[in-house]
């Protein structure tokens, strides 16, 4: 990085990927976007599990939290709710959030906390040394899957959607300028964002070799992204490459719904309706008791 304000972001550590990894551009992108929406290095809070991606925050000089495995999401929300004015921005991988993490991404996405999760999918548990993620094509040959990988990988954009994501955009690592943006999109949305990046690892990712060649954009296909189910089509069509060596890759924003109510607007409206109805804790007692429950 040159010595300008994006360098701000950066605390010195240098990153531990390998050389010529895909996440390099990934970072390069989120503190870019962070210096272009004139975000303090204390006015964002980087949140991740475990893995490759999951260093992410460990290199930036800003509040952050590098939590247990398949558990960003919980810490992410409690980040949230105890500092609604900054916002939080999630960094996990696929088999951070799709294996032991699933549960909490159904369950944020459902409520619609106001976070940004980036999820950089490179198909693999490679930090592990290349053994099958939920993302892993059927016949992948990983560490502990000599005779091929036997279930259908689960594709993150449609379990987004189908379990109440208010937004869902796709990008590649290969391209950061279209990352940024995707990036800065997803933080503009009030509401539970997700961020899918294809990110082939460099060490043991040569299934997913020369995808640059087949991205095509959304939007500029005419693509309807509050039709829903113009949303899950452009979805599922993320995986057709791994029968189909031709077939496109869709990038850009999948799904995207402004009218539905993030959790803090959800709270606040059931707040100013029940505004003066209780003095204290006592009231609410009172009115819980089973004599007055059952009239």
């Amino acid at each position: 990085m040159s010595d300008t304000r994006q360098n701000s972001y950066m605390n010195g550590y240098a990153p531990s990927w390998c050389p010529g990894c895909s996440y390099f551009n990934v970072l390069s992108a989120l503190t870019e976007c962070f210096d272009e929406r004139g975000i303090a290095e204390n006015g964002v809070c980087v949140i991740s599990g475990i893995g490759c991606s999951s260093r992410l925050p460990l290199f930036l000089n800003t509040y952050g939290m590098h939590t247990l495995h398949g558990r960003p999401l919980p810490a992410a929300i409690g980040a949230r709710l105890a500092r609604p004015d900054i916002p939080v921005v999630v960094t996990t991988g696929d088999g951070d959030l799709l294996s032991i993490g699933a549960a909490h991404f159904v369950h944020a996405a459902r409520k619609n906390f106001d976070i940004t999760v980036i999820c950089l999918d490179n198909r693999i548990y490679a930090m592990t040394k290349n053994q099958t993620s939920p993302t892993s094509p059927i016949g992948y040959q990983g560490s502990l899957t000599p005779y091929g990988k036997l279930s259908a990988p689960l594709n993150i954009s449609e379990l987004a959607i189908g379990s109440g994501a208010s937004m869902v955009c796709r990008s590649c690592a290969c391209d950061k300028t279209h990352l940024k943006k995707m990036f800065d999109d997803a933080m503009n949305h009030r509401g539970f964002s997700l961020v899918e990046v294809i990110a082939p690892c460099r060490t043991f990712g040569n299934q997913q070799k020369d995808i640059s060649e087949r991205l095509y954009d959304l939007q500029a296909n005419g693509h309807q992204a509050d039709d829903k189910e113009s949303a899950m089509r452009a979805a599922a069509h993320v995986y057709d490459s791994d029968s189909d060596a031709n077939a496109g890759i869709p990038v850009g924003v999948v799904w995207k719904r402004d009218d539905m109510l993030c959790f803090d607007d959800q709270v606040e409206r059931v707040a100013a309706e029940n505004k003066g109805k209780y003095s204290s804790i006592n009231d609410i007692l009172d009115e819980l008791r089973p004599d007055n429950v059952n009239r």
